[in-house]
């Protein structure tokens, strides 16, 4: 997400210092385009949950 667009900041949660520190080193991570493009595409084929701008999950 950070490489996006640099308005767009992920807020993470946590009540863990190990689950902080393991957020704060995401940033330190840097993909290619190439690598980022993988993932997009990767994405848009995945059935995501309406929490996240998807369909609705039936339980079954």
């Amino acid at each position: 997400m950070l490489c996006k667009k640099p308005y767009i900041v992920p807020i993470p949660g946590t009540r863990k210092l190990n689950r902080l520190q393991e957020n704060a080193g995401a940033a330190d991570i840097v993909l290619s385009a190439a690598e980022v493009a993988l993932i997009d595409e990767a994405l848009a084929h995945m059935e995501m949950s309406h929490v996240f701008g998807g369909s609705r999950i039936v339980k079954e």
